[in-house]
């Protein structure tokens, strides 16, 4: 007898897992299948509600976007994962420090191809790849970011990583999207190519004040510098990183009145002229050091936020309780 084509069970579980995953989203964003599929299944667009005065609701894009790739399991497993603590991978290959606990999380384990694997890599780390695990049984889904796993555990971990055919990720089971670490998490990712721009602006800024430093016309060049940075959207709109909020209310202070009050103001009334103009220079100056510095703290840390890592468990989650006396309360 002929048979005609079949539907398999995997292919009813990957359907309910696709529906769990919109059903966790804000109903605003706006998820889209990635079509053909080579490893990314979804790309995901931010929106914020619009300033309408009362009127009819509406919601505008950020232009902000994430992939990810969405793996369903009908009856997904979660086991605790110790987690020691270990300097900067940034900087030397990955030592645990075995008598060090940070803590326990619960991660889902995920055997992901060589391929799959090579293919985020190569992408670079501008555009976030999310990794996001279905729970059909927990109706849950949980997520970790392929670009900083790789760059932060797998590499420093195994730089011959690529020599096996998969590798396991562990996903933490905390980073579950419709929860507020989830909606934060997946906003603060969104964000990355528009901090990447900014940050090479910022090195770029600084680099051409100093040429300018003895130059009659410094301040000139750094107003108009000023006022190309003060309109990203970012600086009111990331209260996941406090410093953007700060340097963002720095430069519009600067625009406005242009007096920075980096410093003390309380005996002006001591200071000459000359002193006065040498605490301004200097504090328009290391406005733009500080921008510089940005990337910088984002490399070292930022890009370990949600990983299964301990400067991750201890920057990442707010909320989360001590797990024993060798666990710092986590601070964002």
């Amino acid at each position: 007898m002929n048979e005609a084509k079949k539907r398999s069970d995997q292919h009813l579980v990957d359907q309910a897992g696709q529906q769990l995953l919109r059903s966790k989203l804000p109903a605003h964003w706006v998820l889209r299948e990635y079509r053909p599929d080579y490893g990314l299944d979804y790309s995901l667009e931010v929106f914020k509600e619009a300033d309408t005065a009362g009127k009819v609701r509406t919601y505008e894009t950020l232009g902000e976007h994430i992939f990810i790739q969405l793996k369903s399991v009908g009856e997904a497993k979660a086991l605790p994962l110790t987690i020691h603590e270990r300097g900067n991978v940034e900087k030397a290959p990955e030592h645990l420090v075995k008598d060090k606990i940070a803590g326990k999380v619960d991660t889902y384990r995920f055997s992901l191809e060589r391929s799959e694997l090579v293919t985020v890599e190569r992408m670079g780390v501008g555009v976030p790849v999310l990794l996001v695990i279905a729970d059909l049984t927990a109706q849950r889904c949980s997520f970790v970011c392929l670009n900083d796993y790789i760059d932060k555990i797998l590499i420093p971990r195994n730089p011959d990583y690529q020599a096996k055919a998969s590798r396991t990720i562990h996903v933490p089971v905390m980073n579950e999207i419709g929860t507020m670490v989830g909606e934060t998490a997946l906003r603060w990712y969104a964000k990355r190519p528009k901090l990447f721009a900014a940050f090479q602006r910022f090195v770029y800024q600084e680099n051409e004040l100093k040429w300018a430093a003895e130059s009659p016309n410094w301040e000139e060049l750094a107003q108009y510098f000023a006022r190309r940075i003060q309109t990203y959207d970012f600086w009111n709109d990331a209260e996941m990183w406090i410093p953007l909020s700060w340097w963002g209310d720095a430069i519009k202070r600067y625009l406005e009145t242009g007096d920075l009050k980096l410093l003390d103001r309380a005996d002006d009334e001591k200071k000459s002229k000359e002193e006065i103009a040498a605490r301004h220079k200097w504090e328009v100056y290391e406005l733009w050091r500080q921008l510089a510095l940005l990337p910088r703290t984002y490399e070292d840390v930022c890009r370990e936020w949600f990983l299964p890592t301990a400067l991750a468990l201890f920057s990442s989650y707010p909320d989360l309780p001590e797990k024993d006396d060798a666990s710092p309360q986590p601070t964002t």
